[in-house]
């Protein structure tokens, strides 16, 4: 199940960055949102500009990531991706 977890992990981490770049906003001001719409399978979708939504498996980018205090960079949030998951997989 661990290994599960990290898959979903590592997928959500990418469609994430991939949406970023797409974003003609910078990361931290985003209000662009994304929907899982099977986690077994690592399908997400974006869901517009909208606040997260756990019951509705919609989540808000910007709550995804943080500031990284050594770089002051925005960076993906992989405990709060963990967190995410934790939603869908049992451990």
């Amino acid at each position: 199940m661990h290994e599960e977890i990290q898959d979903f992990v590592d997928a959500l981490e990418s469609y994430i960055k991939t949406a970023l770049r797409e974003s003609l906003e910078p990361a931290e001001y985003t209000h662009e949102a994304l929907e899982i719409v099977d986690a077994r399978n690592h399908l997400f979708r974006s869901a517009g500009e909208h606040p997260t939504d756990e019951e509705a498996n919609i989540y808000a980018l910007r709550d995804l990531l943080h500031i990284d205090v050594d770089t002051l960079e925005t960076q993906v949030n992989r405990a709060r991706l963990r967190a995410v998951a934790r939603n869908y997989f049992n451990e």
